[in-house]
């Protein structure tokens, strides 16, 4: 019975024993499943490696992040996917590890599938005994990234800081003394010494007004414990000086004593200087605004009795004179078209120096521009009995796009002064191509233009000053020749919208030579419409005569001789039409609200309502929006074409204005 127990207990610890054993083995393995649960599932990356230099096993996280399968990370050493800059920091790290020293966050780069790369971070140890590595790593490109960009956010405000040239200060009440910082002296401009008297040296710098200021914001601060903001000069040297911000707060012991006074300072010298530049900007802008409403009132107030003068004066050239009438008013004519001159070049002046004039480019014959230059001169050439010709290179384009006016302005001014400086011998025209390059050829053309004489010349020493504006060779030539030495000063700011320039040679007593080189693009023939023109005209002109009978015109005119000049001018060109006359604007709308119009000719400055309102009120009603408006106007200021349109009218002709001119205009509205 006793062996029976016994045997009984024995199998009863056995069977204790076995469950156990078996819970034991239950629980290896359970951590072997978390252990492989954790393994595969983790974001980390974990691998197992030797010490040649392949991964023995990876995890999913190895694949996942770096794009490569895991037959092609165990196929390869481990260092030829980490960035080429990293590679020979991570030979090093795995001596280390050879040695037996771990790794702990240790960071290098490796190659992503797709060609970009990541930030990984390591831990890592050696099995010495069975040579085996054991690493995780964890990808902290973010983190990289975030302290790349606080790298350069404090780079970038430290380079702020030195840029601002902000300096800062402390004063000791207690010990009166003073300290700046390292910027402070640079803005100063002064060396650091420990020995000088700061104080003094600063007090030296500032003149007694900015003294006593600062004594005054300083008490003001201790006292009443108030901080302050103030900018005030400093002299670095005789002749210069710098503008300083500062600002200033008391700072308080524990019993709320005032011990110490501290603040910033900045150099504002360079915003000093913007702030003087805008103001004397803004100034010489003002200015120019004045000036410029000065010469459109005086251009009008000169302009309006000069159309009267060259009006009726050429009126007068078409009826039966005798001789010597003739020559009184061709006098008359001529002096009123060169005072004329004199107004144009000091309002194109105006324009072109202020610099609100551009080039407009249509297609030009220059053969037949020069020659008509060279006629405009041919009278006073025969009187003076000097030979004018003119030579144009055969290579040169039948047509180039330029601007016509503005050409033929620069050379009837040269020849203009060749005219009047040469009393014998000749003058050229000369025009001829300049080579270029043959890639450009067939589409640009280079040409000189060069007028040649046997005049005056000029001095070496006044070769840049006849280009000054208002300025002339010296006194006499002023005198004797008249002029008001705009003309070249003109013709260079015309041809600096080109590219170019007016380039001089000259020998005292016995001539000159003005010339200057332009780059046109080559052009069509433009006339290819020319028969359909001629044809529209010639039905303009039908119908004109066939209106001439039952033809309304109204002329809103303020002044009386010109009201008289346009109506001479009216009864020349529609000699059966009916004149309506209107003094001013409201005159106009109280015409047309009982009277239908065929055209209207509008003064733009009236008493009343002003042309441009007159014209506005005009449009409104229905039945006058076709009626062709022309704007008669003495100003020819910048705008005021436009502001013409904009307000409704049709064309614009400024005074004075010859019969032909007015005619031109209407024509093209009938």
């Amino acid at each position: 019975m006793k062996k029976i127990k016994k045997s009984s207990l024995n199998s009863q610890k056995k069977i204790a024993q076995l469950e156990q054993e078996l819970e034991n083995y239950k629980s290896k393995v359970a951590l072997y499943e978390n252990f492989e649960y954790f393994f595969n599932e983790t974001t980390d990356l974990i691998c197992i490696a030797n010490l040649e230099g392949f991964f023995l096993k990876i995890n999913k996280a190895f694949t996942n992040t770096l794009g490569y399968s895991e037959s092609e990370l165990l196929s390869k050493k481990f260092i030829n996917y980490v960035y080429p800059d990293d590679v020979e920091k991570t030979l090093i790290e795995i001596n280390n590890l050879k040695e037996g020293n771990n790794s702990i966050n240790f960071s290098n780069r490796y190659m992503l599938k797709n060609g970009s790369c990541i930030w990984l971070q390591w831990i890592s140890t050696l099995n010495l005994k069975t040579k085996t590595v054991f690493a995780i790593a964890r990808d902290i490109s973010e983190i990289k990234n975030t302290q790349e960009k606080l790298i350069i956010s404090e780079k970038l405000l430290n380079e702020s800081q030195k840029m601002a040239k902000i300096g800062s200060w402390e004063f000791n009440l207690l010990t009166n003394k003073l300290y700046w910082s390292d910027e402070l002296y640079n803005i100063f401009e002064i060396k650091k010494n420990d020995k000088d008297n700061l104080i003094e040296t600063y007090r030296s710098k500032i003149s007694p007004d900015v003294k006593n200021l600062l004594d005054q914001l300083a008490d003001r601060a201790v006292n009443e414990k108030k901080s302050y903001e103030v900018e005030h000069p400093f002299y670095v040297s005789e002749n210069r000086t710098k503008w300083l911000l500062g600002s200033g707060e008391p700072v308080l012991n524990e019993i709320g004593e005032v011990v110490k006074i501290r603040g910033i300072a900045r150099d504002i010298t360079a915003q000093k200087e913007r702030d003087i530049a805008v103001k004397e900007k803004e100034f010489a802008e003002l200015a120019n605004r004045a000036k410029s409403d000065f010469l459109a009132n005086m251009s009008h107030e000169i302009r309006t009795p000069l159309n009267g003068v060259i009006g009726f004066s050429d009126l007068l050239l078409r009826t039966d004179l005798d001789e010597n009438q003739k020559v009184y008013m061709n006098n008359i004519n001529n002096s009123a078209n060169l005072l004329l001159e004199i107004i144009n070049d000091i309002l194109d002046f105006s324009k072109i120096e202020s610099g609100k004039f551009e080039l407009h480019y249509e297609p030009l014959n220059i053969r037949k521009l020069s020659q008509q230059v060279i006629d405009l001169f041919k009278s006073q050439a025969i009187k003076k009995k000097i030979a004018l010709n003119l030579i144009v290179d055969s290579k040169i384009p039948e047509y180039v796009l330029a601007d016509i006016v503005r050409l033929k302005q620069v050379l009837v001014n040269l020849l203009g002064n060749a005219i009047k400086f040469t009393d014998f011998g000749e003058i050229v025209l000369l025009i001829e191509e300049v080579k270029i390059k043959k890639e450009v050829k067939s589409q640009f053309s280079t040409i000189r233009f060069s007028v040649i004489d046997t005049g005056i010349g000029v001095k070496k020493e006044n070769l840049e000053k006849i280009f000054k504006s208002f300025v002339q060779e010296d006194a006499s030539t002023t005198k004797r020749y008249g002029g008001t030495g705009l003309g070249l000063s003109i013709a260079n700011k015309i041809l600096e919208k080109s590219k170019s320039k007016i380039n001089v040679t000259s020998v005292p007593g016995e001539g000159s030579n003005f010339n200057f080189t332009i780059t046109f693009k080559i052009g069509v023939n433009p006339n290819q419409d020319k028969k359909l023109k001629d044809t529209q005209n010639e039905k303009k002109l039908k119908n004109l005569k066939k209106l001439n009978k039952e033809m309304k015109i109204l002329i809103v005119e303020d002044n009386k001789i010109n009201m008289l000049l346009c109506k001479k001018m009216i009864h020349s060109i529609i000699p059966q039409g009916v004149i309506l006359e209107a003094y001013d604007g409201q005159a106009a709308l109280e015409i047309l609200a009982i009277e239908d119009v065929n055209i209207i000719l509008m003064d733009i400055q009236m008493p009343v309502k002003n042309g441009y309102e007159t014209t506005v009120e005009i449009r409104k009603n229905t039945k006058n929006k076709k009626i062709p408006i022309i704007a008669l106007t003495a100003g020819i200021m910048i705008g005021e074409k436009e502001k013409c349109f904009e307000c409704g009218m049709n064309d614009f002709i400024s005074k004075p204005f010859k019969l032909n001119e007015l005619q031109t205009i209407i024509n093209n509205h009938i």
